[in-house]
């Protein structure tokens, strides 16, 4: 089969200059070029150009069927069946605007009307699968709106409705996540809807781990372009339930068959939901889990009740276990830097087993703004907190050995005037232990 299969001589006009492969669905860009749908598409959601000519080409461009060149490439296909070459069907219509129009107006009956709720969920989250475009002309046509409104309806009446209802959030929550809120109609959306937040806390205080994984990426979305007063004033339930899924995200990461993430790790029935990184989700809802804490941690009222959820050792946790992400350590850092401020949360890092030597091993290690976050919080603790045990901690823990490779290695002034800090303010206690090299730190401080 190979021998005849090499004999095949496959016109050049067939292939996408992409994917060089035979074109399923060819068409024409408005630059005269035809390439096979679907390579052209996720082309054009990274590069905003003609592969060939190097014409800017929008990516809700025309995109012309060559219904011609697609016959021709179906006859050749069935001409050389018997030599192996497989049939090409006729593609389906891609979905235009009217499609999603139609599909809008179904959704904004069914935020008040019980019927067609689950297919028209079904038909919008199979569009926006489909591509960018899709994604955006819901956007534009105000889905997300709609659903944010049917999501509040859900929570309100999920007691009355029970299951049934709690599919349809499950699905409103995935097609949020996947279309996403325009930054310039986020203030808006808070401003006009006073129950959105306790309607969203509500789910994080539910069990299904991804829908808090998508309901926390969903208030990022509405509260990063939103006045900081927004922010300030997150009550203490939407903290708990944050530094509740971070718990959650620690206790999967060493038992895989917890009951809170255990609809994370099985198959689902639906076949878009399976499209859909289980892992990425989680992933950005973690960051956008703590983005959030970094933010309302700036106000001293909310470092207090940070510290009473136990967020500190819930970060700590989550850094050891959940390492090897760089902008998740920066942000971890951060918040604890944060919360060094406040007495109580300084307690909370030294009564940690492993707080001082987490944040010890992050030094020299992820990036210049995680060191400068983590030798922050370790001046804090060696200035307001000197006792002995804390002193012979940054001993035990490799405080004092790393603080010295700051002073050797090329990094920022900032930096080592920090860690000569640390190490002149306890360099007589320090000295007394025998593993410390007095000379060496005497002449790095002289430096």
């Amino acid at each position: 089969m190979d021998r005849v299969d090499e004999e095949i001589e496959i016109p050049n006009y067939f292939l996408c200059p992409i994917s060089l492969e035979i074109m399923k669905d060819p068409v024409t860009a408005v630059s005269g070029i035809t390439y096979d749908r679907q390579s052209i598409v996720q082309w054009l959601e990274k590069v905003p150009s003609c592969p060939v000519t190097k014409q800017h080409l929008p990516l809700d461009s025309d995109l012309t069927p060559n219904h011609t060149l697609r016959r021709l490439i179906q006859h050749w296909c069935v001409e050389n069946a018997t030599r192996g070459v497989a049939r090409i069907p006729t593609p389906r219509a891609p979905p235009g605007k009217l499609n999603i129009v139609e599909e809008i107006k179904n959704l904004k009956k069914f935020v008040v009307e019980a019927s067609g709720r689950e297919e028209t969920l079904k038909k919008l989250e199979v569009l926006a699968m489909e591509g960018e475009t899709n994604r955006r002309m819901m956007c534009e046509a105000g889905v997300h709106r709609s659903l944010i409104l049917f999501v509040v309806k859900c929570t309100r009446e999920e007691e009355e409705e029970g299951q049934h209802l709690k599919g349809h959030l499950d699905e409103s929550l995935r097609l949020l996540h996947l279309i996403g809120v325009p930054l310039n109609d986020a203030r808006a959306l808070l401003i006009e809807n006073d129950q959105m937040l306790e309607s969203l806390t509500l789910i994080l205080h539910q069990q299904d781990f991804i829908n808090k994984a998508y309901t926390i990426v969903l208030l990022r979305n509405l509260t990063g372009n939103a006045s900081s007063h927004i922010v300030e004033r997150f009550g203490a339930e939407i903290l708990k339930g944050i530094i509740g899924f971070l718990k959650d995200v620690v206790i999967s990461s060493f038992n895989l068959t917890s009951p809170s993430v255990s609809a994370t790790l099985q198959p689902s029935s639906s076949s878009v939901r399976s499209k859909l990184d289980r892992s990425l989700v989680i992933k950005r809802g973690v960051t956008a889990a703590l983005m959030i804490l970094l933010e309302t941690s700036s106000w001293s009222r909310n470092r207090t009740i940070l510290v009473d959820l136990g967020a500190v050792s819930e970060l700590i946790e989550l850094e050891i276990s959940y390492s090897g992400e760089k902008r998740t350590t920066e942000l971890v850092l951060g918040i604890l830097s944060h919360l060094c401020c406040y007495a109580d949360g300084r307690a909370e890092i030294l009564a940690h087993g492993g707080g001082i030597a987490i944040v010890t091993k992050r030094v020299l290690w992820v990036s210049t703004a995680a060191d400068d976050r983590a030798l922050s919080i370790l001046s804090t603790l060696s200035k307001f907190s000197p006792e002995n045990e804390v002193v012979e901690e940054m001993v035990c823990v490799g405080t004092v050995e790393k603080l010295c490779s700051v002073l050797r290695v090329d990094c920022g002034l900032s930096l080592k005037e920090k860690a000569k800090e640390i190490l002149r303010d306890h360099f007589d206690e320090w000295k007394r232990f025998p593993c410390i090299n007095v000379h060496l730190h005497t002449k790095l401080l002289e430096q």
